[in-house]
């Protein structure tokens, strides 16, 4: 197979990367504000340029529709149309490989989902996928298609070549994070991000990724693309990435989007105090396991600025928790829980309904467990079966609709035969909101009024909304306890 739009050798080859999701379209943007841009294509772009390609980008996140990108195809005029994807843009990524072929573009998929179904993409349009990390694959295929030269079984890269789907050899990952660039923030608007942020929190915010990867093993999560391999940059060079924020886009706040931070103790402590000793005011929060958050850490934390952690709580129940691969105990739930209360620092706890093997019993357990605790904010999700998984795998002849199912709204559709009906599960996450509200309304009312609203919430849900929910399973039906 070879490039449709070959330049002279010894030009500069042109790569168009583009972010396909656009914030006013995402029903979970509306409850939660996380805008910021996608780190995976700025330092791709920043490498691209340090390795001899011109680079330029449409992030469509502000955007209304894609005709940024056709703009961009006539004005750039790119040899590859590169498209991070992920489940929530499915259908736009494939607009965007549509409106390639049709102007004589060459295009390529990157990121989490098309990693966890490449030939789907290739189906759907795309010239070629990148399953895994897409920096020197990328390079090495932009010189290729400028060349005119084959690119079945570049390493790294997915083809179709003719009838054939062809698979390049693997690539190895890069060794050092430490090489890598800074991220392109030029190549999108980042005054926008930042001043969106500043509209909404009174903070100019940025994110910041350290490590590639998570050696944990969940058995929902999928890791196509760096696997159960864990890579990390030196506290000094993320502290140079601070540093800069600080100085070219006066950013206060910084989100660590890693998978978990943390991971290594020694790297953390190392960073918090090369981050105290700078002197940079930073505010930040991250993700966070309970088994690895310790509590005499979290001083030190706070000291660094931290300010609100999110938490993957997931389950209530130890005996889902297990289910799950978690390798989590509740015991550390409730004493992370506990110690990020006495900290003063804020909790977003995620949670999960409906993971195969899960009971009326069980979702009582996470509820009893939330109302305990009251965390700040939260995510109640139903659980969502992505390719690649366990969890994909052991519900697969069950799913509804298509094979590959997208998130759609966030995790509050059912996608496969779970043991209650859909009906149910929305119930709950309305009961997890109702909770919630009370929670707050416990800091303003009288107590008296918010509990005896509670008891009622609690007896409807008893004796009235579980029994007609719950009739409808697809399981054997387990008595709730006395």
């Amino acid at each position: 197979m070879t490039s449709r739009t070959a330049r002279a050798e010894g030009s500069t080859p042109r790569v168009l990367l583009v972010d396909p999701y656009i914030a006013r379209e995402d029903p979970m943007e509306r409850k939660f504000v996380e805008l910021y841009p996608s780190l995976g294509l700025l330092t791709l772009g920043a490498y691209l340029r340090e390795h001899g390609v011109d680079v330029s980008m449409v992030d469509l996140t502000f955007e209304r529709d894609t005709r940024a990108i056709a703009r961009a195809i006539r004005t750039f005029r790119p040899d590859v149309i590169g498209v991070h994807t992920k489940t929530l843009t499915v259908p736009r990524a494939l607009e965007i490989a549509r409106q390639a072929r049709d102007a004589g573009v060459f295009s390529l998929a990157g990121g989490p989902d098309s990693a966890s179904r490449p030939q789907e993409y290739l189906d759907g349009g795309f010239d070629a996928v990148v399953p895994a990390e897409g920096e020197v694959a990328t390079v090495d295929l932009a010189h290729r298609l400028r060349d005119g030269t084959p690119i079945a079984r570049t390493p790294g890269v997915i083809v179709r070549d003719g009838p054939d789907v062809v698979r390049g050899p693997s690539r190895p990952l890069l060794a050092d994070l430490d090489q890598l660039p800074l991220p392109a923030w030029d190549l999108v608007d980042m005054e926008a991000y930042l001043g969106h942020w500043q509209a909404e929190t009174g903070e100019r915010r940025a994110a910041v990724l350290t490590s590639r990867g998570c050696p944990f093993d969940c058995s929902w999560c999928s890791k196509p693309t760096f696997g159960r391999t864990f890579r990390q940059q030196s506290p000094e060079r993320v502290l140079r990435e601070l540093v800069e924020l600080k100085r070219r886009y006066r950013v206060d706040y910084v989100r660590f989007c890693d998978d978990v931070f943390g991971v290594s103790r020694a790297w953390l402590e190392r960073l918090l105090d090369r981050m105290v000793e700078s002197e940079l005011g930073l505010r930040f929060e991250c993700l966070a396991r309970v088994d690895l958050l310790k509590p005499d850490l979290l001083g030190r934390m706070r000291s660094a600025g931290l300010a609100r952690v999110y938490v993957g709580v997931e389950s209530g129940s130890q005996r889902m928790l297990d289910a799950m691969n978690r390798g989590t105990k509740l015991a550390q739930v409730e004493r992370t829980a506990e110690a990020l209360r006495a900290a003063g620092v804020r909790q977003f706890w995620f949670l999960m309904l409906g993971y195969p093997g899960e009971t009326i019993e069980d979702i009582e357990a996470t509820f009893r467990l939330f109302r305990r605790f009251s965390p700040e904010e939260y995510s109640v999700s139903i659980a969502v079966p992505v390719p690649g998984t366990r969890f994909y795998d052991k519900v697969k002849g069950t799913l509804r609709g298509r094979a590959a199912p997208s998130r759609k709204a966030g995790g509050s559709t059912l996608l496969f035969e779970a043991a209650y009906g859909e009906r149910l599960y929305r119930w709950e996450q309305a009961r997890f909101g109702l909770e919630a509200a009370l929670g707050k309304a416990r800091r303003r009312f009288q107590p008296r009024v918010v509990e005896k609203i509670g008891r009622v919430a609690d007896r409807f849900h008893e004796e009235v909304a579980t029994p007609l929910l719950a009739g409808k399973r697809s399981g054997p039906r387990t008595a709730r306890p006395p």
